[in-house]
């Protein structure tokens, strides 16, 4: 069984994006995100590899999830067309499933995620592309990160580790 795992980053309200591109300049939390998808398997929408310009995360496989069978990506992406595709890559490479985006993408994998890990950014600044909250029913959290707005951040932070509940 290949572990997914979800990591976004959010604004108190839920925002995780405005206008096709995360608003916010958290290096702190983009270091994070390198350091747990390095070396693994992200899986992203259409528009979350768009919004990388061309440019494919390195050390990662890249995966865009599309129900477009004529969809062309660039060179460094590949494109799957289920949820069962992206598992199956992943478990042949023995990595773990990185899910990354958009919110469709996380909507979709969510029933089948072991983990999130989710960065809290403490500002209330509304974007175009919100999430629903964690669900404390079904994850536990783990408070992993804090840190403060500085020269390098735009905000203070907490980055939490949901566990799914037994």
């Amino acid at each position: 069984m290949v572990d997914t795992i979800l990591v976004w980053a959010q604004t108190e309200n839920g925002t995780i994006a405005m206008n096709g591109e995360i608003p916010w300049r958290e290096k702190a939390d983009m270091r994070f995100f390198r350091e747990i998808t390095q070396n693994q398997v992200v899986v992203m929408g259409r528009h979350t590899m768009q919004s990388f310009h061309g440019r494919p995360l390195p050390h990662r496989t890249n995966l865009v999830l599309s129900h477009d069978k004529s969809l062309v990506v660039p060179e460094g992406f590949q494109v799957v067309h289920s949820i069962d595709e992206a598992k199956t890559i992943a478990s042949q490479q023995n990595q773990k499933l990185m899910v990354i985006g958009g919110k469709a993408i996380y909507e979709s994998f969510m029933p089948d995620a072991t983990q999130l890990y989710v960065t809290y950014l403490n500002t209330d600044f509304t974007g175009d592309v919100m999430m629903a909250p964690v669900d404390k029913t079904i994850w536990q959290g783990e408070s992993i990160r804090l840190g403060h707005a500085d020269d390098e951040n735009d905000f203070d932070y907490e980055i939490i580790k949901y566990s799914r509940r037994k």
